[in-house]
């Protein structure tokens, strides 16, 4: 993929893991505008990319996972309509990109991880956290509009009922609490977050592409609304399976009892 020409937001790639990284620190990685923008491209690009089998989204630095959208904005944009829907647009189509993505996706979770960001958490598939995070969504200390199709995907994860209380009392959550009602999948200790998550993310890379897609193809189908499922795209992509080189590889790695090599073909 092309060198990522937007310095706060990161994209790299080795061992066939894909990394998204807010870089913006000093704000504690505040979205930005900017950085929302360039979200799809870069979701699109590790999509593209045979070589990344799976893609970790993070925060720089151990403050923050990413601490909302930057509110130094919201006087000039969200006091005007027009430009209000254009954000909230932009933001989406951001949110979209990640959730949308093709291969499984992990939000690697330090530090804050508040309003837009925890949007971008529960938009991955995975979620592991230090035992340090902070989850909220503070809309309503803010008295500003939070879009609906956030509270889907929030909602999607930890269930309505807790949901409600997370967004109606504007509350901070614990690492532990957020494990309690399911808002994460596993809490480690901080010094043990990279290397638990890329250790997670390589069983991930390890195993079949193209499976992989098939399942995460199911799993986006059957989350939308019954009229909105495409079941024959994700049956096409299980009948794919069986036709590939990769469904022979597994069977010979099992028969030999060896480690199998899947290519993604």
């Amino acid at each position: 993929m092309k060198n990522n020409e937007l310095p706060s937001l990161q994209a790299r790639k080795a061992d066939g893991i894909g990394w998204m990284v807010f870089n913006d620190p000093a704000r504690h990685n505040a979205i930005s505008m900017d950085m929302a923008r360039e979200v799809p491209r870069v979701m699109a690009e590790f999509e593209a990319d045979p070589e990344v089998r799976v893609v970790i989204v993070t925060g720089m630095g151990e403050r923050a996972f990413a601490a909302g959208s930057n509110i130094s904005a919201f006087g000039s944009v969200r006091t005007n309509p027009e430009q209000n829907r254009e954000y909230n647009q932009v933001n989406q189509r951001s949110y979209d990109a990640v959730y949308d993505c093709a291969k499984p996706t992990i939000a690697m979770v330090h530090g804050y991880c508040i309003g837009g960001g925890l949007d971008f958490a529960v938009s991955c598939d995975i979620r592991i956290c230090a035992d340090t995070a902070v989850f909220a969504i503070p809309a309503v200390r803010l008295g500003l509009g939070f879009g609906h199709e956030g509270q889907v995907r929030v909602a999607r994860v930890m269930g309505a009922a807790a949901a409600r209380d997370l967004f109606f009392t504007g509350r901070r959550y614990s690492a532990p609490e957020a494990l309690a009602c399911q808002l994460v999948h596993r809490v480690v200790p901080a010094t043990e977050l990279e290397q638990s998550v890329l250790d997670y993310a390589r069983q991930i890379a390890s195993n079949a592409p193209l499976t992989l897609c098939a399942l995460k193809r199911a799993f986006l189908e059957y989350e939308k609304p019954e009229f909105a499922r495409d079941l024959q795209a994700a049956q096409a992509l299980v009948d794919a399976c069986y036709a590939s080189e990769d469904y022979q590889e597994g069977r010979a790695a099992f028969a030999d009892k060896r480690t199998p090599n899947f290519q993604g073909r």
